[in-house]
């Protein structure tokens, strides 16, 4: 027996329609594929081999049991007015595929102890200094690696190989979990203000939150966001400090090197904290559309990466992973295995000898250190 929800979450994650699956396979019909999706019906194993081909998997993905949903539940799910339907469900699919593949390394190791606290009522700019406080950080120091830093406060952070221009990220509490999802694709200055975006939106806004605040599911929350985000990468004292009286685009771009924040960050920060007027602020803005900056701005901020799931996978499945056994215990395609693996950082991608040695967060280990079990055979 196969669960006919697994074709549709394949369908999801393709952005595939049921006709378009249908057009695919010789002799299925829509109303047939229909019925087996609601369960009402079986495929035979010719039709379920040439399903397993056409999206990506073994014919045993079919029948495996599916975790509880992982859903991305307003205000967390940053919802922009461009975003299609389709492209949301998509996400959501590769993140519920992503998660349920974690789940299933953690049997491997112990998972970290969640230490990120919900502050109902908090400001954002309250709320991020204290986030900054429990990250070791003071308020002259930029962040060195967000990633690591979050999932070491028991943050799960995924990352997926799926890319949509109308969403970066989105974020969710799974029970007592604080989960993150990253699509792919991403610039490393676009990558961690979509991260301290969310991690705004997971410390703040929770369903109570949102109605003691009286604020809308849309703007206000996302102002929020934006707000913690703002305050716990560009501390708002040492920033305002460090902007020059009147910023160019040349030394903007040697601050986000620095604080690894976009040069339009920068900008707007500036802004906020008056260190220049408005016109200044839209000069600047039409100086970036002119020279074709708003993708891809100059100025190197690397891009990181989550570290837990590949950690976990080297953990069972050796290191360099043997991918082949990672996909087939999975019942993926080895390409799917490559494409999610290739999402997450191996030990030689972060940083080696850090350089807040005295903080909570000891960069002289490049590893998240997780309790090893042996690997079981199946």
């Amino acid at each position: 027996m196969i669960d006919g929800q697994r074709i549709a979450q394949l369908r999801g994650i393709r952005k595939m329609t049921q006709q378009q699956l249908v057009d695919r396979i010789p002799g299925l019909r829509q109303s047939r594929l229909s019925r087996i999706e609601k369960n009402l019906a079986q495929p035979n194993e010719e039709l379920l081999a040439l399903l397993a081909v056409e999206l990506g998997v073994l014919a045993d993905f079919f029948s495996r049991n599916a975790l509880p949903t992982l859903a991305a539940h307003s205000p967390q799910f940053r919802a922009r007015s461009r975003l299609t339907a389709s492209s949301r469900a998509s996400a959501l699919q590769w993140a519920q595929l992503s998660y349920e593949a974690l789940s299933e390394l953690r049997t491997f190791g112990s998972s970290i102890p969640v230490c990120l606290p919900k502050m109902n009522g908090a400001t954002p700019a309250g709320a991020a200094r204290e986030i900054r406080k429990i990250l070791g950080l003071n308020t002259t120091q930029p962040v060195p690696y967000l990633l690591l830093a979050l999932e070491r406060l028991g943050v799960t952070v995924l990352a997926v190989p799926y890319d949509d221009n109308a969403l970066d990220a989105f974020s969710a509490w799974q029970g007592t979990e604080p989960v993150i999802c990253l699509l792919g694709g991403r610039p490393g200055d676009r990558i961690r203000y979509s991260v301290a975006h969310e991690l705004g939106h997971l410390v703040l806004h929770d369903e109570a939150s949102v109605a003691a605040k009286s604020l809308s599911r849309g703007k206000d929350l996302e102002d929020e966001a934006d707000a913690f985000a703002a305050e716990l990468l560009t501390p708002s004292g040492v920033i305002a400090r460090a902007m020059p009286s009147r910023p160019t685009l040349s030394s903007l771009a040697m601050l986000k090197t620095q604080w690894g924040v976009s040069i339009k960050s920068l900008i707007r920060r500036a802004r906020e904290l008056e260190v220049i007027d408005q016109d200044r602020a839209i000069s600047l803005y039409k100086q970036i559309s002119s020279r074709g900056w708003n993708r891809f701005e100059p100025g190197h901020v690397p891009v990181e990466k989550p570290r837990a799931f590949r950690k976990l996978a080297e953990i069972a499945y050796g290191d360099p992973i043997n991918v082949g056994l990672f996909a087939k215990q999975r019942a993926w395609s080895e390409e799917l295995a490559y494409g999610v693996l290739d999402q997450y950082a191996r030990a030689s991608d972060l940083p080696f000898d850090g350089t807040y040695h005295g903080s909570l967060i000891d960069f002289r280990e490049n590893v998240i250190q997780l309790p090893v079990r042996r690997p079981k055979q199946r």
